[in-house]
C-alpha cells in the first residue's frame, strides 16, 4: 500500500465519539474498531470488541467489589489474551476505559439499527493482514 493511499485511509477512519477519557474511531476499510485510552491503543474486530467489552465489565465489576485503599495506586489487573500480559489501572481509570467501552458499545448498536458496518480493505492504522 502506498504511503499516499494510507494517509487516505487514515484521513478517511470513520470517527465514532470522543471524550476527555479517550476516543473511538472504526476504519472504513475493515470495519476494525480502534479505541484509544491514555497510553492503550489497540485495533479490535467486531468480535474481539464484545469480548474485551466483556472483560473490562468483569474486571470493573471485581475491582468495585475491593474497598479502595488509595485511589492513586494502579491494583486493578485487565488480563489480556496474551499469556503473562495485563493492563493496570486504578480504581478510577477502570472505571473510565468501562464507560469508554459502554459508550462504544452503544454507539455500535445505534449504528447497527440505523443500517450498516464498514466494507473490506486495509487501513494504515489496521494490523498487516487484515480486511484482505
Amino acid at each position: 500500500m502506498t504511503n499516499k493511499l494510507k494517509k487516505r485511509c487514515l484521513i478517511m477512519a470513520k470517527f465514532l465519539d470522543h471524550n476527555e477519557f479517550g476516543y473511538r474511531v472504526r476504519c472504513p476499510h475493515t470495519g476494525y474498531l480502534h479505541l484509544c485510552f491514555g497510553t492503550v491503543a489497540m485495533a479490535l474486530t467486531p468480535p474481539e470488541f464484545v469480548d474485551f467489552r466483556d472483560v473490562v465489565a468483569a474486571t470493573a465489576y471485581q475491582a468495585a467489589q475491593r474497598s479502595v485503599i488509595d485511589a492513586g495506586v494502579r491494583c486493578v489487573a485487565l488480563r489480556t489474551r496474551a499469556d503473562r500480559l495485563a493492563l493496570v489501572f486504578t480504581h478510577l481509570k477502570m472505571g473510565q476505559l468501562q464507560e469508554l467501552v459502554e459508550i462504544m458499545a452503544l454507539l455500535l448498536e445505534t449504528e447497527a439499527l440505523l443500517g450498516g458496518e464498514a466494507p473490506g480493505g486495509q487501513c494504515a492504522g489496521c494490523p498487516p493482514g487484515s480486511g484482505d
